[in-house]
């Protein structure tokens, strides 16, 4: 594959053109990360403000009780849908759910490691860990490449 910059001050937004012979696996892929990094979703912050949220910013999305939060390096914001909506918004985005109550960026998955029963353990980028339940082990190795 050959990449190609090319600086155009005239033009009012960033365009990107894929040119292929055929699309294969590589051009869905190509899309699918271009699509994910202009891709955002409002949020609430700390301070009660709505913020557009870049979705590939995004480390993981937790459910606490009823409100459903995104957690970015920088800060935590309040999402209004339910985590249900959010899967399935985020799973062509590199996101994959690793409990009944989250959601990660396998992006942000700096390490994987074994854990007790079966779970596994992610360190973050940004230094946290999440454990991957039993129940949704096989559907994280699948999609970090470790199965099928």
């Amino acid at each position: 594959m050959k990449l190609f910059l090319r600086e155009t001050p005239e033009i009012s937004e960033t365009e990107v053109e894929i040119r292929y012979r055929e699309k294969d696996h590589e051009v869905d892929k190509c899309v699918r990360v271009i699509s994910s990094s202009t891709d955002v979703i409002p949020g609430i912050n700390d301070k009660g403000d709505t913020e557009m949220i870049y979705i590939s910013q995004i480390l993981y999305v937790e459910a606490v009780d009823r409100d459903v939060f995104a957690y970015k390096a920088d800060g935590v914001y309040k999402i209004r849908k339910t985590l249900y909506e959010l899967e399935d918004d985020l799973k062509e985005k590199f996101f994959v759910r690793i409990s009944k109550s989250t959601i990660v960026n396998i992006k942000a998955v700096r390490s994987v490691a074994p854990e007790d029963f079966r779970r596994i353990k992610l360190l973050l980028k940004n230094g946290e860990h999440l454990i991957v339940s039993r129940s949704y082990a096989n559907d994280f190795k699948t999609a970090i490449g470790m199965k099928g």
